[in-house]
């Protein structure tokens, strides 16, 4: 065995251990988790109890409420509205229950308020409301309103105090059986979690009360302030997601411990009474029992591998290793070596068929050798025919580009030559016309001869380079004659990015403006500006030479007239400013379609 692999030997007795000790961690888990269901179980069941006792003490606090609301809705002074009457009334009601109690008010139906209270925010038992303070849109007169009967609302902010609370809300309806208004009694949240006071929850837990829209209303449960200043509750200490029906259960992380959480939906109040745990409370009762089963477990984990590294003695290593010895032997290039077979069992048949494989490997070896040596040699073949092939291709490419370009444009020098010896009888000015066109067709024919030279392949010429053509060729061509080129280019992604046509045509048009330059204009300095956006391509063209006046000039003069039918062919417009004197400008514009990005 090659030394720092492990055997087989090693590998079998640790997978054998792997496979115990999954088992034992398996039964670990399972006991593990029937144990602390035990324990959740307990708990609920205590948390449970502990429910029933809060939901009977708040529904006594209310049935209370509701009591003293009736009997005070009841009275000649709030039936009439008695301002003076109720004042002494209502201070009488809420004194002596000042400990809860903060207020009793009546909001009447056409909009007035009267109140009477004891804290922070009276002064001599009266409230301030802000400007226009209206009781009928507050949440406890609608509130009220809606349910028709004795209310008790969500937490919301006073409208006289800068604090939180609920009001006990009842309708007031007078003999005849009209609304009088709704009379409200203001409770605190502060005051509200003296109803939790006296609860005695082991293990460590607390209670606290949840209204329907989240807000919690009373808590045990340390730093529950709320963190927003507006919110003047306390914070709720779990997603309010986690309430689902009247009743039921969940585990939340609290101030960085793990709670277990049992509540139930009120009787009294649409409330959520929940008591919490932690986790670590509860499930310290069956710490102890897991630890000795874990003892017990490694135990016998060490004896079982103990135990299987005498098995797999001889009956294992001693075949293994012959096998091991002839791949070995293989390796190191003796094609001769086999296993040597003595037994009948799975590992003498393993070796026969062993020495059947190394002998068949033995002979496609062989095969193989010959096979790419006959494919490396037909492979050599077709290169040397495809090459023979381009060749050929690319003769017929470049004749035929001399043919239809080069051939054409000679052939219009030497009709122009014939012209212009016919003519020079009749004058300097027509000589001198016909070999201005023997020049030009002589200019054209060098690009286009250019052209195929540097094209000499296909695929150059479907993807020529608009920008370098721009750039470069146009750039050479002024240079040659001593004029300075300005030439700025936006865009040129989008640039490169165009089809054969209209980049081919964009070539002719500013082939032929460079040409009128060099032919007419004089100039010593040539300015380009080439862009692609969102209108489509920009075309600028100018020079400072002596200009002509656009309107005493002959349509076809200077090549316009080609610049006009190729730009017009691709849907685009053209326009010349010019100036005698002062140069030239001829701007087009063409549809296209392209990322509007800046490249220069």
């Amino acid at each position: 065995m090659t030394e720092g692999r492990w055997g087989i030997s090693q590998k079998f007795i640790l997978f054998i251990s792997l496979s115990v000790l999954v088992f034992l961690v398996g039964i670990f888990l399972i006991t593990r988790n029937v144990l602390g269901d035990y324990a959740l179980a307990t708990a609920d069941e205590l948390s449970e109890t502990i429910l029933d006792q809060t939901d009977k003490r708040l529904g006594q606090f209310f049935e209370e409420m509701e009591h003293l609301a009736r009997g005070l809705a009841g009275t000649r002074a709030v039936l009439d509205a008695d301002e003076a009457a109720m004042g002494d009334l209502f201070v009488a009601t809420v004194l002596p229950r000042a400990r809860y109690l903060r207020a009793v008010y009546l909001g009447t139906e056409d909009g007035r308020m009267f109140e009477w209270g004891t804290g922070k925010g009276f002064v001599d038992y009266r409230p301030s409301f802000p400007p226009g303070y209206d009781p009928r849109v507050r949440p406890w007169y609608r509130t009220a309103i809606e349910k028709g009967d004795f209310a008790i609302s969500d937490p919301y902010i006073y409208a006289s105090v800068d604090d939180i609370g609920i009001t006990c809300a009842l309708p007031v309806t007078g003999p005849d059986g009209s609304r009088v208004g709704v009379l409200g009694l203001d409770i605190l949240l502060e005051d509200l979690r003296r109803i939790l006071e006296g609860l005695e929850i082991p293990k460590q837990g607390k209670a606290l009360l949840v209204s329907s829209t989240g807000v919690v209303v009373a808590s045990q449960f340390p730093g529950d302030r709320a963190a927003d200043p507006s919110q003047k509750g306390f914070a709720l200490p779990f997603s309010l997601e986690e309430i689902r029906g009247p009743a039921g259960s969940f585990t939340a992380g609290i101030e960085g411990e793990e709670t277990h959480f049992v509540y139930k939906r009120t009787s009294r109040a649409d409330w959520t009474i929940a008591v919490g745990m932690p986790l670590g409370s509860i499930l310290e009762s069956m710490r102890s029992l897991l630890n000795i089963i874990s003892m017990v477990e490694i135990i016998l984990m060490l004896m079982l591998t103990l135990a299987l590294a005498g098995i797999t003695g001889r009956l294992i290593l001693s075949p293994l290793a012959g096998i091991v010895a002839v791949i070995n032997r293989l390796k190191a290039g003796d094609k001769a070596a086999r296993v040597q077979v003595r037994s009948g069992d799975e590992f003498g048949v393993l070796g026969d068929e062993f020495n059947m494989l190394v002998d068949e490997v033995d002979g496609y070896s062989r095969n193989l050798e010959e096979k790419v040596r006959q494919r490396t040699e037909e492979i050599w073949q077709l290169q040397k025919e495809n090459t023979q092939l381009r060749v050929a291709e690319e003769r017929r490419r470049i004749y035929r580009d001399m043919h239809d370009t080069i051939g054409a444009k000679l052939t219009n020098i030497f009709f122009c030559g014939g012209v212009a010896k016919d003519q020079a009888k009749e004058g300097p000015a027509k000589l001198r016309e016909m070999l201005e066109r023997i020049e030009e067709n002589c200019l054209e024919a060098v690009a286009s001869l250019r052209g195929i030279v540097q094209g000499m392949h296909e695929d150059d010429r479907m993807g020529s380079d608009l920008v370098k053509f721009v750039s470069a060729g146009i750039r050479q061509r002024l240079e040659s004659r001593d004029i300075d080129f300005d030439c700025r280019i936006r865009n040129r992604r989008a640039l490169r990015d165009l089809g054969d046509e209209p980049r081919t045509e964009i070539e002719k048009v500013l082939e032929e403006l460079v040409s009128n330059t060099l032919r007419h204009s004089g100039a010593s300095r040539v300015r380009l500006r080439l862009s692609s956006g969102s209108r489509g391509i920009l075309l600028r063209f100018s020079d400072d030479g002596v200009g002509f006046d656009p309107a005493e000039t002959r349509a076809g003069s200077f090549g316009l007239a080609n610049v006009r039918f190729r730009v017009e062919r691709l849907g685009g417009k053209v326009s010349v400013r010019s100036v005698p004197g002062r140069g030239v400008e001829y701007s087009a514009l063409l549809p296209a379609r392209g990322e509007d990005h800046e490249d220069r």
